[in-house]
């Protein structure tokens, strides 16, 4: 479902649209939806819970992490370029970034006094 709402985003929006609201989307964490954007609510929840879960199951499980654990040592500044390469499927980002929190949690410096 995820992808038949992307694949219907990509054929009904130019690139500028595209990019518009891809740039809302990194920078407030919601994709813009109603009928001047062309995005249902239900679309927009189903690809943000694609988009986790892929994270979850492709990425953070690999590191024994969650998207809770690793969101908890997750700068909120850090937020848009991690919604930046999700959305560009830019998942290496992920792999190295869960890879260092998870050796974080497992020494104990992820845990400071």
């Amino acid at each position: 479902m995820a992808d038949q709402s992307l694949d219907r985003f990509r054929d009904t929006h130019s690139e500028a649209q595209q990019q518009f609201i891809l740039d809302a989307y990194v920078e407030t964490g919601e994709i813009p939806t109603g009928e001047a954007f062309g995005i249902e609510e239900v679309e927009a929840a189903v690809v943000e819970a694609a988009f986790s879960q892929h994270l979850e199951r492709n990425v953070l499980q690999q590191h024994g992490l969650n998207l809770q654990s690793y969101l908890e040592h997750v700068d909120v500044a850090d937020y848009p370029a991690l919604r930046r390469a999700a959305a560009k499927g830019e998942w290496h980002v992920f792999h190295g970034h869960a890879q260092a929190i998870a050796a974080a949690r497992e020494d104990g410096s992820a845990f400071g006094i």
